[in-house]
C-alpha cells in the first residue's frame, strides 16, 4: 500500500493525539528543573523526545498545548512532525517523495517564525501509526526564554503541498507564565 500526500493530514492528527495522550500521561516537569537549551534542542531533533518536555509547543487546535500555560524560564520548541508510511515495500525514498513536496510555516504573533528541518527518518515503532515502514521530519524552532514575553501569543501553521493546496492550517494560544508564577512553580 502505497501512501499518497492526501494521507498527511490524518497522520498529523494521529500523530497529535498520540503525542497528548501519552503527555497527559507524563510525569509533570519538576518545577525546580528549567527546560535548558540542550533539552529543546533535543526535542527538535528526536521523534517522540517532546513527549514528557514541558516546553514544546504544537500548534494543534483542541490539544494540550492549546490554551496552555509554558514557564518563560524555559527554552521553548515550536514543532511539528509529518508521517508518512505503508506496507513492508514503502521506502524511504517513497516517503521523501512525499515529504519533501511539502512545506511547513508558522506564524507567531502574527509574523513569520523561521524554521529549521531535521532530515527524514525512521519513525521508531511505525506500527502506532497503522504502518509497517514510516518516516518523518520534524519541523520547528527552538526559542531562547528571551523570545517569548510574559502573556499571551498566537501560533499557527500551515502545511501546503507542492501545488499550493493546503493540507493542514491550524492555530493555539498560549501563554507565558512569568518567573514564580503559574508554570514556573
Amino acid at each position: 500500500m502505497r501512501r499518497t500526500p492526501g494521507n498527511l493530514v490524518a497522520v498529523l492528527a494521529l500523530v497529535a493525539a498520540l503525542v497528548a495522550t501519552v503527555l497527559l500521561v507524563a510525569p509533570a516537569h519538576a518545577a525546580s528543573v528549567r527546560v535548558t537549551k540542550s533539552e529543546a534542542n533535543k526535542a527538535l531533533r528526536t521523534f517522540g523526545a517532546s513527549i514528557e518536555n514541558p516546553a514544546v509547543i504544537r500548534p494543534f487546535s483542541g490539544s494540550p498545548w492549546d490554551g496552555r500555560h509554558f514557564c518563560g524560564e524555559d527554552w521553548h520548541t515550536v514543532l511539528v512532525s509529518p508521517v508518512e508510511g505503508g506496507d513492508a515495500s514503502f521506502t524511504k525514498n517513497d516517503a521523501a517523495v512525499i515529504l519533501d513536496a511539502i512545506s511547513v510555516s508558522f506564524v507567531l504573533n502574527g509574523s513569520p517564525l523561521a524554521s529549521e528541518r531535521t532530515k527524514i527518518k525512521s519513525v521508531p515503532d511505525p506500527s502506532q501509526f497503522g504502518f509497517v515502514n514510516a518516516y518523518f521530519f520534524n519541523q520547528g524552532r527552538v526559542l531562547s526564554p528571551d523570545e517569548l514575553a510574559v502573556g499571551q501569543h498566537q501560533l499557527s501553521v500551515s502545511i501546503i503541498d507542492s501545488s499550493g493546496t493546503p493540507l493542514l492550517v491550524d492555530q493555539i494560544t498560549f501563554f507565558i507564565d512569568a518567573a514564580g508564577t503559574g508554570a514556573c512553580l
